[in-house]
């Protein structure tokens, strides 16, 4: 299949999450042509290093960003915009409403910018109950909303030469019954969409291996490669009862 002219956008809280839930898909989409943008809010200064403490934050942050540009290039990624949110704060980032609205209106821009017609980010349980994931998601379904609004963040659309654009898609990450029960996950999002990764699998692996300081996920990474066998699930939202696609793309 080629796809030339479609474009894909995800909406991740940390390097490394891509990772986990559409790492296969956008390798396929790439491959197959889709122009693939990965947006990250933060630079993941509050992780670990090999399971250990970092001793330096800003010496993490910097690897980290290293590593993402690294694994998204593996991907196939051909946009990558890293944001400085603060890893582990952005709760409080969403209560400060100057804040919140700055925040908000990065994801909006990036939209307007590469206007892709599918986004994907986290569902609202966060996959795991990440509080960064919970609130990424929560601010990419408003995004998504606001950013064909002409009067949202008007004055720097127009500053920017950016003109409004409404994705026509937007998923969220979800996960099989097997990999709910292996991982002890929150109850995910329902499945819409089974896309078929067979083949770009160790292509995931590949990327997640750039993520060098990151090595206390991967097992958890190898259990949930598992757990999802030959297909990467997605929840369309607002999706009629009973829908089922093969293609984030399907009926675009």
């Amino acid at each position: 299949m080629q796809r030339d002219g479609q474009r894909l956008m995800v909406v991740m809280p940390h390097p490394d999450d891509e990772c986990f839930g559409c790492a296969s898909t956008i390798a396929r989409y790439g491959t197959e042509g889709a122009a693939v943008s990965l947006v990250t809010m933060t630079r993941g200064g509050a992780g670990l290093w090999n399971g250990r403490v970092p001793g330096e934050l800003r010496q993490l942050t910097e690897v980290r960003g290293l590593e993402l540009r690294e694994a998204a290039s593996e991907l196939g990624v051909r946009f990558l915009e890293v944001f400085d949110y603060p890893d582990g704060a952005l709760e409080r980032v969403e209560e400060v409403d100057a804040v919140r609205a700055r925040l908000l209106g990065d994801i909006v821009r990036v939209i307007r910018s590469h206007r892709p017609q599918v986004v994907v980010t986290f569902g609202p349980e966060g996959a795991y109950g990440h509080p960064d994931h919970k609130v990424v998601s929560r601010m990419t379904v408003q995004a998504c909303a606001l950013s064909g609004d002409p009067a949202a963040y008007e004055l720097e659309a127009l500053a920017l030469g950016i003109a409004p654009w409404s994705p026509s898609k937007l998923y969220f990450q979800t996960a099989t019954t097997m990999a709910v029960k292996s991982l002890k996950l929150p109850p995910q999002p329902p499945i819409t969409t089974r896309v078929l990764i067979k083949g770009f699998q160790e292509a995931k692996l590949r990327a997640f291996a750039r993520h060098r300081t990151q090595t206390q996920e991967w097992e958890p990474l190898r259990k949930f490669v598992a757990s999802q066998g030959d297909t990467e699930v997605f929840s369309l939202v607002g999706a009629a009862d009973g829908l089922r696609e093969d293609d984030l793309f399907h009926g675009i």
